[in-house]
């Protein structure tokens, strides 16, 4: 799921006085914090509120509002106009204007905003870029100043999706997925705890729990400034079927909180006066929260990985409201013993869950535990120490072989249930969706909790999770 970037833009307060009135030494000018009001206007609409807010390119952005609902926004005519990022006020008019259309047209609007989201990082940048053509018109303009990331995969939508009448057909989105997947399989990185909580518990009004949230959060990190957590909460709806009553929302789906400061820092070196001077600056960390009520999953992303059980903590009790026996918070833990016998091919076939169309087992780490003895000659005693050595067992994905067929034939590892699996990495081949092709899903299993889906959409996710369920690979959440 794409974690959503807090951008905040400071100015004097009209109320201030235009008079030169002096100030002790030691104070400080204060100055009112202005917001969009995203989360507050749309809170349902995550992803489009930070396209909103990061695209340099606002004529793009009116072509997808006016193309995917099919109509024409007269009240937005100023954008087609406008160049680079979207000042405040002209964004919080956008959000206004966004949140009286119908609810399919914002659920097209948020998926589009979603997909558009997950090439944000270095590898999707990669695969758009590698993708435009400098000699094409269209492409040139979308390449030159002012251009961002978000501006160049909202082009390459539009011209595939959503394209003008009359013009030839364009895959170079689709195919951007197809490269940023290729580009990231390979960098698995543990980003993410998993926890489970009270089913069915909503989070409180953020008004009521935010300055508690700021102190408990700034506690977990070194010298953070309370004050200068930013926090955003948003609230996901199943916006492509409205509830039959009129007037009345569709229960809440996913509620996910973000909380932004200065809690790390960048270092880089840089060339001046025929020197080079070196520089370390704070910079943003992001800690994002993704509570399901339903299910009473709890996903926590944090760099930190010690400091997540903590902050899985501080949700429940501050957020949830669940302050009695805060230290039971659990783990969401996987088994992957299912997968040391070929059988688990046979159960993968009978127990599809709708939406999955095929589940290819693409590698498998083999974890082997020994036990030696050995000499300190420092201290002169022997001490017994536990090694544990992995083998990956990984197969190239054009290979017919099934991953055990494969163990066989060049591994020479006829029956893997005498081992211990610490991985597994799967693609999962998903069927068509709305607004969405069928197209592959790769993730990485690690027992006993790790499941690396950061580029995951919340519709493939909660299939996943479905799937792994019936396999009896995740424990009952």
């Amino acid at each position: 799921m794409q974690t959503p970037t807090l951008v905040t833009e400071e100015e004097p307060s009209a109320e201030e006085p235009t008079a030169v009135v002096e100030e002790p030494p030691s104070s400080k000018r204060v100055r009112s914090r202005r917001k969009d009001q995203g989360p507050e206007i749309l809170p349902s609409m995550e992803h489009f509120v930070a396209l909103a807010r990061k695209t340099g390119r606002p004529a793009l952005l009116l072509a997808l509002l006016e193309r995917s609902g099919n109509r024409h926004l007269p009240e937005l005519a100023s954008l087609a106009e406008a160049k680079g990022t979207l000042d405040i006020d002209t964004r919080r008019s956008l959000f206004e204007q966004v949140v009286t259309l119908e609810a399919e047209h914002q659920a097209h609007i948020e998926h589009a905003a979603e997909r558009i989201g997950l090439l944000n990082d270095h590898y999707g940048d990669l695969a758009v870029r590698a993708l435009l053509d400098e000699q094409c018109a269209e492409d040139a303009a979308v390449l030159t100043a002012p251009t961002d990331r978000f501006s160049r995969a909202l082009h390459l939508y539009l011209r595939q999706e959503l394209p003008e009448p009359g013009a030839p057909a364009d895959k170079r989105f689709e195919r951007a997925e197809h490269l940023h997947f290729m580009g990231r399989k390979w960098r698995v990185q543990a980003y993410a705890s998993h926890f489970t909580g009270p089913k069915g518990a909503l989070p409180r009004p953020l008004a009521d729990v935010e300055a508690v949230l700021r102190e408990r959060i700034a506690g977990l990190f070194h010298r953070i400034d309370p004050q200068e957590v930013l926090i955003e909460q948003f609230t996901r709806r199943d916006l492509s079927h409205p509830h039959r009553r009129q007037g009345e929302a569709s229960p809440a789906r996913l509620h996910t909180l973000t909380a932004t400061f200065n809690g790390t820092t960048v270092h880089y070196p840089q060339v001046a006066n025929k020197e080079v001077i070196e520089h370390e600056e704070p910079a943003a960390l992001s800690v994002f929260f993704s509570w399901e009520p339903t299910t009473g999953a709890l996903a926590v992303f944090c760099e930190d990985v010690e400091v997540r059980r903590s902050l899985a903590a501080v949700f429940r009790e501050v957020v949830l409201g669940c302050g009695d026996a805060i230290h039971t918070v659990p783990l969401r833990e996987y088994d992957l013993m299912g997968f040391s016998s070929p059988e688990m091919l046979k159960r993968i076939e009978r127990e599809l869950v709708p939406g999955i169309e095929k589940i290819t087992i693409l590698q498998l780490r083999v974890a082997e535990h020994s036990q030696e003895c050995a000499s300190l000659e420092a201290e002169g005693r022997e001490v017994h120490q536990n090694l544990t050595g992995f083998l990956w067992v990984g197969k190239d994905r054009r290979d017919a072989r099934d991953i055990y067929a494969y163990a066989r034939d060049v591994y020479h590892i006829s029956d893997l249930t005498g081992h211990v699996l610490s991985a597994v990495k799967l693609v999962f081949r998903m069927a068509r969706q709305p607004h969405r092709r069928t197209h592959n899903v790769s993730f990485q299993i690690t027992m006993p909790n790790g499941l690396t889906d950061s580029r995951i959409t919340d519709i493939d996710r909660r299939l996943i999770m479905a799937q792994l369920a019936r396999l009896g690979v995740v424990s009952e959440f």
